[in-house]
């Protein structure tokens, strides 16, 4: 069916103690408000309006950024959920379809529920859950199976707050109605203001269908007022995610420890060990292997590659059959192509580590090109920076880079070729050729026992003036 969503974001968040909006608050690495959108969308919502209240500036711009399409209602004053939805009046001016009303704090609810309510039979469709512990939310008060009314907690006798099935927060409307009910609803209660579940009296009163949904998962409706609660949605959520990829394919171990975003995507028959973190829109191939320790960011790893524990990588590629780690840094824009090889304390940033080459331990490729088969040896430097701009190294196919050897930027090295170990390489090396850019080594047969001696006695020497500093001092 058909429908539009209505989202609530207009709260300051009080119990937040915090200087960003309430729906702002990250779970995963997202705002709760992109989840409650993403459901609305996945449940087939043909628009979504947003009211936006307390910092407006800052909602708006993560809407602007993520959700461009989103139209955006203002509620000036926060005067309860039946006045934010009455702002919005004016950009639902000639429809008459449903409406589906989310709150912009659940960040767990399923599209399956947002569907189930907007396909509800009736005028007015109101969630339900039943709750272990039904405080702070309002009670559904039923005689049988029909729905009587729904009274806030704070208004609610005890009688009434002995009721555990509460109010979700989630609705659903004939849009010509809700607006001009609306009009009607009061605020006489404790917090004096505009509750939209005030609603369900006034249509009834109207002789209008209103029925109730109940959700079987209380924790797909909580909602999350503090930080406390934010941290349970995130574990759930968290598990949530982890148990649809065990289900999908992937192994992983240790899975409470593992830490991954709702954008992340993972191919069938991959294994990842916890620890591990796994950010932003990263895509790992099918059959890889992911060691523990590992923080992984907006990248991407093809098929059979092998990131082994406590490597940390951010907008790299790593090609398929490549190896990764233990203990190695990859920055934006390094890319390793197929079954290529960075190993132990290797840090890369830009660089293009073409096939089959490898750099196994202790360098930094920065701003450079190594060839096809090329081996760098440990200690390795290109040299990048003069303190003003950065510089290209290029190193071509089938090269030996010694030990320890220092590019210094720009220079390149033609295909074939050696450096020595411990060169610094301050000109192009043409194809074919052995570079060797060390200084000449002078041996002083005898004097390593002289100057171990000079030694000695400069130490006696430090010793007795110490000695009648401290006689002096007395």
């Amino acid at each position: 069916m058909a429908f539009r969503a209505l989202v609530l974001a207009a709260g300051k968040g009080t119990r937040f103690r915090s200087e960003l909006p309430k729906v702002l608050h990250r779970i995963l690495g997202k705002p709760m408000l992109w989840y409650v959108i993403n459901s609305a969308l996945k449940a087939g919502a043909q628009e979504v309006v947003v009211v936006v209240g307390h910092k407006r500036e800052l909602v708006e711009s993560f809407l602007r950024e993520e959700f461009p399409f989103v139209k955006v209602a203002y509620q000036k004053e926060q005067l309860g959920t039946g006045h934010a939805v009455l702002v919005s009046r004016e950009l639902f001016k000639g429809y008459s379809g449903k409406v589906v009303v989310l709150n912009g704090d659940m960040p767990l609810i399923e599209p399956s529920s947002v569907k189930a309510v907007a396909e509800a039979e009736g005028d007015m469709a109101v969630l339900t859950a039943q709750a272990q512990d039904p405080t702070g939310y309002g009670r559904v008060i039923r005689e049988g199976e029909e729905l009587l009314y729904i009274v806030e907690e704070k208004d609610a006798s005890e009688k009434e707050k002995a009721v555990k099935e509460v109010n979700a927060g989630v609705y659903s409307f004939n849009s010509e109605k809700l607006f001009s009910l609306l009009e009607r609803l009061g605020n006489d209660n404790a917090q004096g203001e505009y509750y939209l579940p005030d609603l369900v009296k006034l249509f009834k009163e109207e002789g209008l269908k209103v029925v109730a949904v109940k959700s079987n998962d209380f924790a797909s409706v909580m909602g999350v007022n503090n930080r406390y609660e934010l941290s349970v949605a995130e574990d759930l959520m968290r598990d949530r995610i982890v148990r649809e990829l065990q289900l999908n394919g992937i192994t992983i171990h240790n899975p409470k420890s593992v830490y991954i975003e709702p954008e992340v995507k993972i191919g069938r028959d991959t294994e990842i060990f916890g620890p591990a973190y796994i950010k932003g829109k990263t895509v790992i191939g099918e059959r890889c292997f992911i060691g523990p320790y590992c923080e992984i960011r907006d990248s991407e790893i093809k098929d059979g590659a092998r990131v082994e524990s406590y490597t940390w990588m951010e907008g790299a590629l790593i090609g398929e059959g490549a190896s990764v780690g233990p203990f190695a840094k990859l920055r934006k824009g390094t890319v390793l192509k197929e079954k290529a090889k960075i190993g132990t304390f290797v840090e890369t940033k830009n660089a293009l580590i073409e096939e089959g080459a490898k750099a196994n331990h202790l360098t930094y490729l920065g701003d450079c090109k190594v060839g096809k088969n090329t081996n760098v040896g440990a200690g390795t430097i290109t040299c990048n920076y003069d303190g003003f701009n950065k510089w290209f190294t290029e190193i071509g196919d089938n090269v030996f880079v010694g030990s320890s050897t220092l590019f210094i930027a720009p220079v390149k090295v033609g295909s074939g070729s050696i450096t020595a170990a411990g060169s610094v390489i301050t000109s192009d090396v043409p194809e074919n050729t052995l570079a060797v850019a060390r200084s000449r080594q002078v041996n002083y047969v005898g004097k390593a026992e002289r100057v171990r001696e000079k030694a000695r006695r400069k130490g006696l020497e430090h010793t007795r003036k110490d000695s009648r500093t401290q006689e002096k001092g007395s």
